[in-house]
């Protein structure tokens, strides 16, 4: 890992996009994680669109984490509303015993 104890504003910028990214270029560095992946890519036999390629994948990668996470939060208040429902019919109906 570098040895500077400072954040700049650009890589907490590269934190909130992406934390994992911002992680291992710290650890690592953007030459060597470049070197890592186009000898990766190599040893599968893939030619990559090194201009088009980590773009997408990471705009695709965000944008299925956003949705994810939106539908579970209309799980969780789906879920509230009906457990809602529930507690408000029983105490209506006498089901807890308090009228």
């Amino acid at each position: 890992m570098k040895d500077e104890k400072t954040i700049s504003a650009s890589e907490i910028n590269r934190y909130l996009f992406c934390n994992y990214q911002w992680y291992y270029e710290r650890k690592y560095g953007a030459k060597e994680l470049r070197r890592l992946k186009k000898e990766h890519l190599e040893e599968m036999g893939i030619i990559a669109d090194e201009a088009n390629s980590p773009i997408q994948r990471g705009l695709s990668f965000h944008s299925r984490f956003e949705k994810n996470r939106r539908l579970r939060m209309v799980y969780i208040w789906l879920r509230a509303a009906v457990i809602a429902a529930i507690v408000i019919y029983l105490f209506l109906s006498g089901g807890f015993g308090v009228i």
